[in-house]
């Protein structure tokens, strides 16, 4: 019997919210009216014995001396009531996800790629607690870890910098991913692995095979018996459960490769076709070879004679110069040029994409300036400019983890595409105009117009991509009001 057989009990459910919770995820909706009403009952009290601990022991009133024991000691009844009242919901929650009559609920959600629908789940506890520890289960089980993109290419830098053997490059990926993928494969790996209990295949199959089924929409893939549900939180583990299968194939089958990463459903594959005399593959065959695998489990990747520009081939022994895209950077080698083999860039798509925030930004300032006081207004353009510019650290789940200009994009060897950048932003910056803006004074209009342009002159891509440690703080729902200006 699986260890896993009874996930869906009591202890699973509060190992579940344990782990949402510290990340500061747990929806109320999720839990019951009485243990949210212990719960704010016990911050209320917390506040009130904080209040009166920050004070000196002297400046204590006699009152406030003797309510610290008894905030404390209500404190830990409360603790005990909330324990019980979440152990009571908890239970109840798991007795329905184990009754037989329970299933999973999708709706498609508006998406931007219409071609590309999201779904989720009923807004259920039950189904809320049901998807966190299948996750969980088909994760750890699984021993599912998604690639680290800074590994990969930091990896693929190396190779390109140092390798001096002939090589081949195939860089591709695979066609609408999650909608192809076909149920009958998917399954065949999932129920022939002993390790997942019956439960949580029931639920894969009663979520996978038969609601979405009947719920897909089929925009892109008509295909019965096809497809996962964008959006939903084991539909990304069980595509990478699926691709990892495809990858063993692909290591089994193709020789010569020195290096094969895979990023979600972005491929790149690294072949010294010279390795020994009886594999002397040319590059198409290893094309060839590359598709038939994934042809053989329900999938497609592109190709170079697609016509889509998707798919990136080269032989070192070519005349011409590498030059690919990947994650986010443009990767080239410039034959001759010790300084240019493995030289990245930010892409296009990447360049485009950071241009896009500050145009945003700047409309999203214009428009505050008509609503608000010229002090918020510009709190924000500030706030929104560092949060691109600078680097920052993540809250809560990734609390300690550096995000920014240099922690997102350290294999950057083009500074000059951080000078275009500023370039760019000091543009907008200097053709900020506060005439007839409502809130400033227009006798002081011009000095504070000034004011404001000598300060923006000192935000830059450069000097936040140069100085890694310093990093900005922003609050949380700062942050996130700050990205939502920028959809």
């Amino acid at each position: 019997m699986s260890q896993y057989s009874f996930s869906y009990n009591y202890d699973s459910l509060n190992d579940a919210f344990n782990a949402v919770n510290r990340k500061g995820k747990m929806q109320k909706r999720y839990l019951s009216l009485e243990y949210m009403d212990a719960a704010q009952k016990y911050r209320e009290m917390r506040k009130k014995l904080n209040e009166i601990l920050r004070k000196k022991k002297a400046e204590r009133t006699e009152e406030e001396t003797s309510q610290i024991d008894y905030l404390k000691q209500s404190m830990k009844e409360n603790a005990r009531q909330q324990k019980a009242l979440l152990q009571e919901h908890l239970s109840k929650v798991s007795s329905r996800i184990l009754s037989s009559s329970f299933r999973f609920n999708l709706t498609s959600d508006a998406s931007e790629n219409p071609l590309k629908p999201v779904y989720s789940i009923g807004a259920t506890a039950e189904e809320f607690f049901a998807m966190q520890v299948l996750c969980r289960n088909v994760k750890k089980l699984f021993k599912i870890s998604m690639s680290s993109r800074d590994e990969i290419l930091s990896q693929l830098k190396m190779l390109l910098r140092e390798d001096k053997s002939r090589f081949y490059i195939i860089r591709t990926d695979v066609c609408h991913c999650f909608e192809s993928i076909p149920h009958d494969k998917l399954f065949e790996y999932l129920e022939g692995n002993n390790l997942l209990d019956v439960k949580s295949k029931s639920l894969l199959r009663g979520l996978i095979r038969k609601e979405f089924e009947v719920k897909n929409l089929r925009p892109l893939v008509t295909s019965l018996q096809t497809g996962i549900p964008r959006g939903c939180a084991i539909s990304s583990l069980l595509s990478e459960f699926y691709l990892s299968k495809i990858d063993e194939e692909v290591r089994r089958r193709l020789p010569g490769i020195v290096f094969m990463a895979r990023y979600v459903d972005d491929i790149i594959i690294v072949v010294h076709p010279d390795l020994d005399d009886e594999h002397r593959w040319t590059l198409d065959k290893y094309v060839n070879s590359l598709t038939d695998v994934y042809i053989n489990h329900g999938l497609t990747i592109h190709t170079p004679m697609d016509g889509t520009n998707k798919c990136y081939i080269y032989d070192s022994n070519d005349t011409k110069n590498l030059k690919f895209n990947l994650l986010g950077y443009t990767i080239q080698s410039i034959k001759g040029d010790k300084n240019r083999q493995g030289y990245f860039s930010l892409s296009k798509d990447k360049k485009k994409r950071i241009l896009n925030r500050i145009i945003k930004t700047f409309q999203k300032f214009e428009s505050l300036l008509d609503i608000v006081s010229y002090d918020v207004a510009v709190h924000y353009l500030f706030d929104a400019l560092h949060v691109l510019t600078c680097n920052i650290n993540l809250y809560n789940a990734k609390r300690g983890v550096k995000v920014g200009i240099f922690y997102s994009n350290q294999l950057l060897d083009n500074i000059n595409d951080l000078e275009g950048l500023d370039k760019y932003l000091q543009y907008r910056c200097g053709s900020i105009s506060l005439k007839g803006k409502a809130g400033i004074d227009p006798a002081k209009q011009p000095q504070i117009e000034a004011t404001l342009k000598k300060k923006l002159k000192q935000v830059s891509f450069v000097k936040g991509f140069a100085m890694p440690h310093k990093r900005y703080k922003v609050k949380k729902n700062r942050l996130q009001m700050i990205k939502q200006s920028w959809v």
